[in-house]
């Protein structure tokens, strides 16, 4: 996802996370200023970025009594999320056999290589109980979500996952797919579940991101000592992206009440060019020393974009790590990314499509673990990877097979 969370992710994930964060997509694709970006900073004023308020008294370090403060919080959180996690999150077995041979869509949040990567793992887990899978690709716009949308009516099938779309785009089509028995479960969205929406199942919602947004801002503050000017890059077309943005800057208040953070907005149909856009924003604002993307689409190619402009000792921190990200990490291209959770975020929809497939109450989302990757820590992989190494027993003993 846009690993908002998405991220989690289009958003980790996604989608936060992604596009995930997966990772992850969202409205229709808002009509930004010049070049297609906006900037502002987090209090609204000039886009240099500003101050947040705290205490002024000096302590050890130079740094005033808040900041320290501040600063020991980031270190001890960096600690506990920087070990991978061993658990998935979801806990709550299938009380009852799962019928075997549902059919499952999967609608993409757009061609980001955050969306495009999901549709493969929840094929992998639909496989497992005997379902077949059917995905939907499109450019992220909204036109082709709602077509997506409408091709699923037609074909009426046991449930339709996605990942960032916004209810509103398919909000006319609700009415036929609950008439169909269709169940609808999305991924980092800002639309809750319950008969409001018609949706069955969500998870990486707002009050389960934060901790990605948080990850990001314990990272700045702890490798700058709370001394960052930093700059937070969103596609604002996606609305948990943009929640991610918020929790990014409430991490900063909380670990370096000091520190300076802007904001650079990039529309969606832009992507494309967000590195350019984004160099250009650092060459007129050189006191900038920290780059953080809501989601890692907005990324690839931006090392070779800093170097060019002379700009490499700018620090990347990213969101939803794609294997193009890996490798930036391991080539010290990229200082720090939080995982987005595809696999765990993505099975834990299956999960929701399962219970309701055998007739049980479908189990509330809980929030998916969370891991801060390191060029020491990351994985070797050219492919999406899991942050929980055993998922697929976890899972599998969920779903009661074997």
């Amino acid at each position: 996802m846009i690993n908002l969370r998405r991220p989690r992710l289009l958003a980790r994930r996604l989608p936060a996370r992604r596009l995930m964060a997966s990772l992850a997509a969202g409205t229709a694709v808002l009509l930004a200023a010049a070049c297609g970006s906006s900037a502002s900073s987090s209090n609204g004023s000039a886009s240099g970025g500003a101050t947040s308020g705290g205490s002024t008294s000096s302590g050890t370090n130079g740094l005033s009594g808040a900041d320290q403060a501040g600063l020991a919080k980031a270190q001890a959180f960096l600690a506990q999320v920087e070990a991978r996690p061993t658990q998935i999150t979801s806990t709550v077995k299938v009380t009852k056999p799962v019928p075997k041979g549902k059919t499952v869509y999967f609608i993409t949040c757009g061609a980001s290589p955050e969306c495009t990567q999901e549709g493969p793992i929840v094929q992998q887990a639909d496989s497992l109980l005997g379902w077949k899978t059917v995905i939907l690709n499109n450019d992220g716009t909204p036109q082709q979500w709602k077509s997506d949308f409408d091709q699923v009516v037609r074909a009426k099938p046991a449930a339709v996952l996605y990942s960032a779309i916004p209810q509103s785009t398919f909000a006319s089509e609700v009415p036929a797919l609950k008439a169909n028995g269709t169940f609808i479960a999305g991924c980092c969205v800002t639309d809750a579940a319950g008969s409001t929406t018609g949706i069955g199942y969500a998870n990486d919602v707002p009050s389960q991101i934060g901790p990605i947004g948080g990850a990001q801002a314990a990272f700045v503050a702890a490798d700058s000592k709370d001394t960052a000017n930093s700059l937070i890059v969103n596609l604002p077309s996606l609305p948990i992206l943009t929640t991610a943005v918020a929790d990014y800057k409430a991490g900063m208040a909380t670990y370096c009440p000091s520190c300076k953070v802007s904001e650079l907005d990039i529309a969606l149909a832009n992507i494309a060019n967000a590195p350019a856009t984004i160099a250009a924003y650092l060459r007129s604002h050189p006191s900038v020393n920290y780059v953080v993307a809501a989601t890692d689409g907005l990324t690839i190619g931006l090392p070779a974009a800093l170097k060019n402009a002379g700009l490499s000792s700018v620090k990347i921190v990213g969101q939803g790590a794609t294997p193009t990200n890996l490798q930036y990490l391991h080539s010290g291209q990229q200082a720090v990314d939080v995982a987005f959770p595809y696999y765990e975020a993505l099975w834990s929809m299956v999960t929701a499509a399962a219970q309701n497939a055998a007739g049980v109450p479908v189990t509330p989302s809980v929030a998916p673990p969370l891991w801060v990757l390191t060029p020491s820590n990351a994985p070797d992989t050219s492919q999406a990877f899991p942050v929980v190494l055993n998922y697929k027993s976890q899972y599998e003993a969920l779903w009661g097979l074997g």
